[in-house]
């Protein structure tokens, strides 16, 4: 327990805030929480949570449609989309609920309200009733998190034109829709719409959709959304919006080859986000900075000893699980520890179908580094488990440093890739080689043989594979 009795003041109360307030009341502080919406922020609440139960809806609802393969039958089936929409609020509400208890369980103060700096320990709180509070601590910690990026593409401000949180309240399933970024946010609502009966168009300014992940898996998931039917830009731009006839949208796509003109009722603009730190009064500080996104050192510490910052506003990692174990360190820091935040083995999952999990570095990241490595790869068909449950697309991939066998990434493209991806982040985490995955017995019949098979094909000795 935190023998001092420090207070702290939390901003913002998504994946890091109210993980961080968790914490910090763990080791004894006194904590307050700033939020100005609910808590949860927008992984819960408009992001994370509610793209995942329209997912597995559509998941399912895709696999309904096959289900004769299995010798299935089923009839009268049809999306209920309004009910699947209550569905998603009622799972979102359940768990802004829960998070709540925890927080009141833990004797965390919770309010309602927008906050600004009015010196480096004192803020000035605007509650949503309409009252003003200033409030003093010893420590602060910055969770503001992020907001998406709105390109200034002109008619991008027309009705139909939405963000990915107009995505998740749509009344009814357009027709059609044309994505703009094919990012993971991108391509996660392209298979949801598509699997849906929504016809999908992404446009991708840059050579390939989810710029940075491995140019395998990658490839891998556009030829199965191809395939599908979903249509892909990439090195490609839209230059314009145009209104239509009965509310649809003309957009133009620009590339080197010229210009395409593609009718939508919906267009949704992914391209990324950036830091939320507006009107917080951070400059007047003297917080150092970088294009609104906080900087801070290894232990989450801003150029203030006692204020600190975590999650989107840092603009490491824009990931929520991320943002949660740099909260938990930056108050574990500010209460008197001295820890060090470590990003080697950080997991990336993208809820596509199939998935994406990747982890450590790919191996165009490992070459460019200078590092002279071996891969294996072993494919889903050729597992029995994923072949029962006629999930045969994709393959795991590994990246071994070639003289120490030590385990540098991995990359799963798959049914129950975000899942699997576990092991290979826990193996990098503990610095394990090949051998300590080769000498684990994996279950089977299961989805986790694929990895051990992969790491036995970078070794060369595959048993089930040429």
């Amino acid at each position: 327990m935190n023998e001092n009795n420090k207070s702290l003041i939390i901003i913002g109360g998504g994946p890091a805030g109210y993980v961080g307030a968790i914490r910090a009341a763990q080791l004894g502080a006194e904590v307050t929480i700033i939020e100005k919406e609910e808590v949860g922020g927008t992984c819960l609440n408009v992001g994370c949570i509610p793209t995942k139960v329209l997912t597995s809806a559509a998941h399912t609802y895709s696999t309904l449609k096959s289900a004769d393969r299995w010798g299935l039958k089923v009839n009268g089936m049809e999306l209920n989309f309004p009910q699947l929409m209550k569905r998603k609020q009622m799972v979102v509400n359940r768990l802004v609920t829960g998070v709540k208890s925890l927080l009141k369980t833990r004797g965390v103060n919770l309010i309602k309200g927008t906050a600004a700096f009015l010196n480096e320990k004192q803020i000035e709180v605007k509650t949503n009733d309409g009252n003003i509070q200033k409030l003093e601590a010893d420590n602060f910690l910055i969770a503001t998190g992020s907001v998406p990026i709105m390109l200034p593409i002109p008619g991008i401000e027309s009705e139909g034109v939405i963000d990915s949180t107009g995505a998740l309240s749509l009344s009814a399933i357009p027709k059609s829709m044309l994505i703009i970024g094919g990012g993971v946010i991108g391509c996660e609502f392209a298979h949801i719409y598509h699997a849906f009966g929504t016809q999908v168009t992404i446009v991708e300014m840059l050579p390939q959709i989810i710029p940075g992940e491995d140019e395998e898996i990658v490839a891998g998931l556009r030829n199965s959304m191809e395939k599908s039917g979903i249509k892909i830009f990439t090195g490609s731009k839209v230059s314009r919006i145009v209104p239509a006839k009965d509310g649809k949208k003309i957009v133009t796509i620009s590339s080197s080859e010229g210009e395409n003109n593609i009718e939508a009722e919906k267009v949704l603009v992914s391209v990324g986000r950036k830091a939320n730190t507006k009107d917080m009064g951070l400059e007047k500080l003297g917080i150092k900075m970088n294009r609104g996104t906080i900087l801070v050192d290894d232990h989450l510490r801003t150029n203030l000893p006692h204020i600190y910052s975590a999650g989107d506003c840092i603009g490491n990692w824009l990931l929520a699980h991320v943002a949660s174990m740099e909260a938990e360190i930056a108050v574990e820091n500010a209460l008197g520890e001295d820890k060090k935040m470590d990003y080697h083995a950080v997991p990336s999952c993208i809820f596509t179908h199939p998935e994406i999990g990747s982890v450590g570095l790919n191996e165009r990241q490992a070459k460019e580094k200078g590092i002279e490595v071996k891969t294996g790869k072993f494919p889903m068909m050729a597992c029995g488990r994923a072949q029962a449950e006629n999930e045969p697309e994709g393959f795991v991939k590994v990246v071994v440093e070639k003289t120490t066998g030590k385990i540098l990434g991995g990359q799963i493209l798959g049914h129950r890739a975000t899942d699997l991806i576990a092991e290979l982040t826990l193996a990098i985490q503990m610095g394990a080689k090949t051998s300590d995955i080769i000498n684990t017995i994996h279950a089977h019949p299961t989805l986790s043989e694929p990895t051990r098979e992969a790491v036995l094909k970078a070794e060369g000795r595959p048993i089930h594979m040429m």
